[in-house]
């Protein structure tokens, strides 16, 4: 009897154990996480905050992000004349690109564009300055597959694909 008591008091502590092992593993999990994606909220904040403070943005939307070589940070949101527009600020925050949404293709419209050149799912979009002309990078994955489509901002054709 005293053992079997003393055998359930081991499991017990043993589970105790594991449980809190289990928790304090999934606690440093999220940290880690938490951590991991610091670097990636500071510059979109300071893609942000460029683009309000050089290009004369307000209300921002949205930043999309695109790296095909260079990092570009595409802001979305309103100039000073109060129209819709974007901002293309590069990866080592020395150039800023402007123009306004009226004037070419939105994400939404390249990315339908992308679609229709390769099938899947559009994970992401955002715009870069492709031989000096502004042009959206859609990304879009088909299974394991993943594809660059480049579409010109302006007149909505597309550049070149990329598959990986």
């Amino acid at each position: 009897m005293r053992e079997e008591r003393k055998r359930r008091m081991q499991v017990r502590r043993l589970v105790s154990w594991i449980v809190g092992v289990l928790i304090a593993a999934v606690i440093i999990l999220f940290l880690i996480v938490f951590v991991a994606k610091l670097p990636q909220k500071h510059t979109l904040k300071t893609a942000n905050q460029l683009a309000e403070q050089h290009a004369r943005f307000h209300n921002v939307q949205r930043t999309y992000k695109a790296n095909i070589g260079k990092p570009y940070y595409t802001v979305m949101g309103q100039n000073s004349a109060n129209q819709p527009a974007y901002a293309i600020v590069s990866g080592d925050w020395k150039r800023i690109q402007v123009m306004k949404q009226k004037d070419g293709l939105t994400a939404e419209n390249a990315s339908a564009i992308a679609k229709r050149q390769v099938k899947g799912q559009v994970t992401n979009a955002g715009m870069i300055p492709y031989q000096q002309k502004p042009t959206w990078v859609v990304t879009v994955q088909n299974g394991k597959q993943l594809h660059y489509v480049l579409v010109n901002f302006k007149n909505g054709k597309v550049v070149k694909k990329i598959n990986l």
